[in-house]
C-alpha cells in the first residue's frame, strides 16, 4: 500500500503541493490527471522517493518500477538491451514483440521513431517485476490505434500490482480504479 499523509512540496517559494493525502491498494490502476505544472510529477517523483516532500509522510512500496516523461534510453544500447536492464533478455524480447517491436530489437535509440522509443521504455518499465509501476504520460506521441493497444498491454502487465498512471487523455484513465484531479 501507499500512502501519503499530509504532504506539502515547493519548488523556489511556489507551492505545487499543499497538505496533500491519498492512500492507494496494493493493486489496482490509479489515474492521475489535471493541467499542466499542477504538481502530476512532482507527486510521481515523491511517491517513486526522487523527490522528497518538505512536509508530511511517504509510505511507498519495495519495488517500483517507472517511466518516465522522456524515454531516458541508454543512446550507446539496442532497444533489447535498454528493455532488459531490469530483467532478462528473454522477458525484454517477449514484451517489445508484444509492442510491436519484433523488427526493431537490435535497432539503437537513434534508429527508432518517438513513439517506438516510448514503447521500448514501456517494455523496460514491464519486464521489472514492481509492486509498483509508476508511468507519467506513457501513451504520449502514439497514434490511436497504437495508443490503445499499449495501453492493453500495461493493463495486462500490471493487474497483479498498482498501476499509477499520469494522462492528458480522459479515455486512457477509464476503468480506472481511482481516478485523482490536481
Amino acid at each position: 500500500m501507499i500512502r501519503l499523509d499530509n504532504i506539502t512540496k515547493a519548488f523556489d517559494g511556489k507551492t505545487v503541493l499543499e497538505n496533500f493525502s491519498i492512500e492507494l491498494p496494493h493493486t489496482g490502476f490509479c489515474a492521475i490527471t489535471g493541467r499542466s505544472g499542477i504538481g502530476k510529477t512532482t507527486l510521481l517523483h515523491i511517491i517513486a522517493g526522487l523527490t522528497e516532500p518538505d512536509s508530511g509522510a511517504v509510505r511507498t512500496v519495495p519495488h517500483i518500477s517507472m517511466v518516465f516523461q522522456e524515454d531516458r534510453l541508454l543512446p550507446w544500447a539496442t532497444a533489447l538491451q535498454n528493455a532488459a536492464i531490469a530483467s532478462s533478455e528473454e522477458k525484454a524480447s517477449a514484451l517489445l514483440t508484444e509492442l510491436g517491436l519484433e523488427d526493431s530489437l537490435h535497432k539503437k535509440p537513434r534508429e527508432l521513431s518517438g513513439g517506438m522509443s516510448r514503447r521500448v521504455s514501456i517494455a523496460r518499465a514491464l519486464a521489472a517485476d514492481a509492486d509498483a509501476y509508476i508511468m507519467d504520460e506513457p501513451l504520449k506521441g502514439l497514434d490511436g490505434e497504437t495508443r490503445s493497444h499499449v495501453l492493453n498491454v500495461i493493463r495486462k502487465h500490471t493487474q497483479n500490482a498498482l498501476l499509477i498512471m499520469v494522462t492528458h487523455d480522459q479515455a486512457d484513465g477509464a476503468g480506472a480504479d481511482v481516478r485523482i484531479e490536481l
